[in-house]
């Protein structure tokens, strides 16, 4: 079964959209797992080159007996956009506030599913909200943040076919330019 839903931010105030996907047998103590995409916007799918993976995922995890919830990013979809420049901490607040509606709906078993960033708004989430049980975390970072930017910068810059001087000019340029920021 699915229904859609309509979720207000508690802290923030913007509303978002989403589908709740119910096994057959559903009771409050099924595993449910609230789906968090990865950077960028996004819709509840997760969808990239006409491929929806979170969609393919709710629908193994009903017919395994697992509940879930995905949602449009901010402005995607039926999503308000919320405040400009957002950040994974105001994502937190979102998945959070999801968190929240499936416990007011008497939902007791709550788990976090992350993909890429959202395996990093997962922790977060869980750090704060005693109502997540459980996560999933899909290729989430497994180094600070910092570290994994100045890696995918290089990583891009490679596949772009920059010369080695640039990749070591652009790497030094990044490292100072994310260890301001964290300073």
């Amino acid at each position: 079964a699915t229904e859609e839903v309509s979720i207000i931010n508690s802290k923030e105030g913007n509303r978002l959209a989403g589908t709740l996907v119910l096994p057959y047998k559903m009771t409050n103590t099924t595993p449910i797992v609230v789906m968090i995409t990865g950077s960028g916007a996004q819709n509840r799918n997760e969808e990239i080159l006409g491929h929806q993976p979170f969609w393919v995922l709710a629908d193994y995890l009903a017919k395994n007996g697992v509940a879930s919830l995905r949602l449009d990013d901010r402005g995607v979809g039926e999503s308000e956009k919320g405040k400009d420049d957002a950040t994974s901490q105001d994502f937190a607040t979102d998945i959070s506030s999801a968190v929240d509606y499936l416990s007011k709906k008497g939902y007791k078993n709550i788990g976090l599913l992350g993909h890429s960033e959202g395996g990093m708004i997962a922790p977060m989430v869980a750090v704060d909200n005693k109502n997540v049980k459980f996560m999933v975390l899909l290729a989430a970072p497994g180094v600070p943040i910092s570290e994994l930017m100045v890696q995918q910068n290089e990583e891009i810059g490679k596949l772009a076919g920059l010369p080695e001087q640039l990749l070591a000019e652009n790497r030094k340029t990044n490292t100072d330019i994310y260890n301001f920021i964290i300073n």
